[in-house]
């Protein structure tokens, strides 16, 4: 034991080190993906599990870092740069204090003023020690045990019981089993740590510090404390970044809804033009046909009163034909294009996922029908770019020039082949579009270089 107690003490600086990598690279992986937009209320809530990551981590390089400097630096920097430490380690477990209570808040909530009383004991504590303790060392001592007594183990707690809960509630049902077993596992991580972060303190004069410390932990296993925190952290770190899966299976399914959605749109327009086509045409020919025959039979008969009535029932079924055709078009927007443009871009689905921008230079003149078929060209679009460009920017332009109105929609993601850019079903559904309004789809595009759709239409048009 004591050669493995040396071991760590020889390499206290790369253990310290790995420690605050771990923390830090969790907090940057949370951070990097759940900046994308979700329904869960769990994936919006991990920007505080992350910040927890991230400030434990720089905390923890401080360790490191710190009485390194101590050898370059007066020691009024060092004390101050001791203090910066202790103050990161509390905002740390702040972090962690807050994401338990907000996963739990529609359960308890009263737990966000639990927080902020907490937070303002320690830091009332913090500031009134630094007077009363006999030296600086002392007082960053006993913050430092204060903060994880009064923070991190009812932070960590909370925050295990809050991902236990919100996978009951909210990743259960969506039958993902693995995800919810990994979620489950990072709640289970979390009550580790709430024992190696939140009990196992500093030595100190009271208790429980004089008797569950950093000592008994070495001269127990022969092991520091640090080791035991990043194998904690490391399968929280794991555990969590497995779970956050459930990002690319919301978009999976968010898509997999729009284009059932498009498909529907689509049907129901084919519905609407073949009762137009042929269910109407149909039963108008048979009227023209009945009142043909009005003049070959004699009024005031049985006959003619036949005639009339089945007339009657004709229109009547007409009448219901067309009240089913307007029924299936989909509804025109009630707004001009460029609100409604904003309104489609500003939609979570669409703006949650990409980052888009919009310029033009006047609201152009058209009819609510055609503002329908361009806005289900600028949505399939950014559908497609959804779907396969893999694109992080999106640029809408929409101007008027020498008598054409143009509409162009720019991404930078990975592009499309000659192949899609024919037999797309989703692109052909735009050019027949186009062609409806009387204008002109083109798609420039290429692999590794993006996406143009330009949409033309002459004034004349409009």
């Amino acid at each position: 034991m004591d050669t493995i107690r040396q071991f760590f003490i020889v390499n206290r600086p790369i253990v310290l080190f790995v420690y605050g990598l771990t923390f830090f690279v969790m907090g940057l992986a949370i951070f990097l993906q759940s900046r994308r937009h979700s329904r869960l209320r769990l994936a919006r809530d991990l920007y505080w599990l992350a910040a927890f990551g991230i400030l434990h981590g720089i905390h923890e390089w401080g360790a490191m870092f710190i009485p390194i400097q101590s050898a370059y630096l007066p020691h009024i920097y060092i004390d101050l740069l001791s203090a910066v430490q202790n103050i990161l380690l509390a905002l740390s477990f702040m972090c962690l204090l807050i994401f338990g209570s907000v996963t739990l808040e529609h359960r308890f909530p009263w737990l966000k003023k639990a927080v902020i009383i907490f937070g303002a004991i320690w830091g009332i504590m913090f500031w009134i020690a630094l007077y009363l303790l006999p030296s600086l060392q002392i007082w960053q001592t006993e913050s430092n045990i204060w903060a994880r007594y009064l923070l991190c183990l009812p932070g960590s707690l909370l925050a295990a019981y809050g991902l236990r809960y919100q996978a009951k509630t909210n990743i259960a049902p969506l039958n993902i089993g693995h995800i919810y077993k990994t979620v489950r596992i990072a709640g289970a991580a979390l009550l580790a740590y709430a024992l190696f972060g939140g009990l196992i303190v500093p030595p100190n004069g009271f208790f429980p510090a004089n008797m569950l410390n950093y000592t008994l932990v070495e001269n127990s296993i022969g092991v520091p404390i640090q080791v035991l925190r990043s194998l904690t952290g490391l399968v929280l770190a794991i555990a969590i970044i497995r779970a956050l899966e459930v990002f690319e299976i919301e978009l999976d399914y968010l898509i997999e809804q729009m284009e059932v959605q498009r498909i529907q749109a689509g049907e129901r327009e084919r519905i609407g033009q073949e009762i137009h086509d042929g269910a109407i045409q149909g039963v108008y020919s048979a009227s023209l046909i009945l009142e043909s025959m009005e003049s070959l039979v004699e009024q005031g008969t049985d006959v003619a009163r036949r005639l009339q009535q089945a007339k009657s029932v004709l229109s009547a079924v007409n009448t219901d034909l067309r009240s089913y055709m307007v029924s299936l078009r989909a509804e025109s927007p009630a707004d001009p294009l460029i609100p409604s443009l904003q309104k489609l871009i500003t939609n979570p689905r669409f703006h949650g996922l990409l980052d888009i921008e919009m310029v033009y230079d006047l609201e152009p003149a058209l009819k609510p029908m055609q503002i329908h078929h361009v806005l289900a060209i600028v949505q399939e679009s950014l559908s497609n770019t959804l779907r396969h460009a893999r694109a992080r920017h999106v640029k809408i332009s929409l101007y008027c020039q020498k008598g054409q109105l143009t509409l162009k929609i720019e991404d930078d993601g990975r592009g499309l082949s000659m192949d899609t850019i024919r037999l797309g079903y989703g692109l052909r559904s735009m050019r027949d579009r186009a062609r409806l309004l009387g204008g002109q789809l083109d798609i420039d595009s290429s692999p590794g270089k993006g996406t143009k759709v330009i949409l033309t239409l002459a004034e004349e048009k409009i």
